[in-house]
């Protein structure tokens, strides 16, 4: 299986402090990949290295794929208030050159039912007056379905998400799998890494390591929980 993004001995840091601390990791082409770590780990910086958006201040990060063909989901979504979520939708089908009508049959074919059901309630609402989590997973969805890139990297994409769209956002991924994309995760919810993902990273200021599925994990660590684990995990 041929790597998608690697780094090797990454050191990165702001003025005199040390976010990564000589890191190294390799992402498998058409591979979901996970990433845990506590507030401060330095995932989101992880990220912005990996979009080009940083540079490391020691070690290499080698990207097999064009800029171009990334799309990256921030931690943070802010949407033009006054602007309805049908809006918002046609604005990001032009930023991909599509129609509305042939970003209408994408989703079609790639959303979920109760995504699309959902969809066609909140579309013509301002998204000042939709919940954050409403316009977190129609973001997702809606990037997910539209963009056509090799690599994905979402940033907590299910922070603030209902259950029910979390699993739904979940199942979206799993298909952008299966049509050979490559999907990179962070989350807090540890269950959703364990289960969703082929292999997780887990980054804390000491290093990095790769774990092949929550039970290596918890065995890593001795523990019944990933909770127990994660705990564990943080203070070594």
């Amino acid at each position: 299986m041929n790597n998608i993004v690697s780094g090797r001995n990454v050191i990165f840091k702001y003025a005199e402090k040390t976010v990564l601390n000589e890191i190294s990791f390799s992402f498998d082409e058409g591979c979901i990949i996970g990433l845990l770590g506590e507030n401060g780990a330095g995932k989101t910086t992880l990220f912005d290295l990996m979009c080009g958006f940083l540079k490391p201040s020691k070690g290499e990060i080698d990207i097999c794929v064009d800029p171009d063909n990334i799309s990256y989901l921030p931690q943070v979504v802010t949407l033009p208030p006054a602007l309805r979520i049908v809006e918002v939708f046609e604005m990001m089908s032009c930023f991909q050159k599509l129609s509305v009508s042939q970003s209408n049959m994408l989703i079609k074919e790639l959303w979920p039912e109760a995504m699309i059901r959902r969809y066609e309630e909140i579309k013509k609402q301002r998204s000042g007056v939709c919940s954050y989590g409403e316009k977190r997973w129609f973001v997702t969805a809606s990037m997910l379905a539209i963009f056509d890139k090799a690599l994905f990297i979402l940033d907590e994409p299910t922070a603030g998400v209902d259950v029910q769209y979390r699993y739904l956002i979940w199942q979206l991924i799993d298909k952008m799998k299966k049509m050979g994309k490559t999907i990179v995760v962070s989350s807090h919810i540890l269950d959703e890494i364990g289960n969703n993902t082929d292999y997780f990273y887990f980054l804390q200021r000491s290093g990095i390591r790769r774990y092949d599925g929550m039970r290596d994990f918890l065995g890593e660590f001795n523990s019944s929980t990933p909770d127990e684990a994660f705990i564990k995990a943080t203070v070594c």
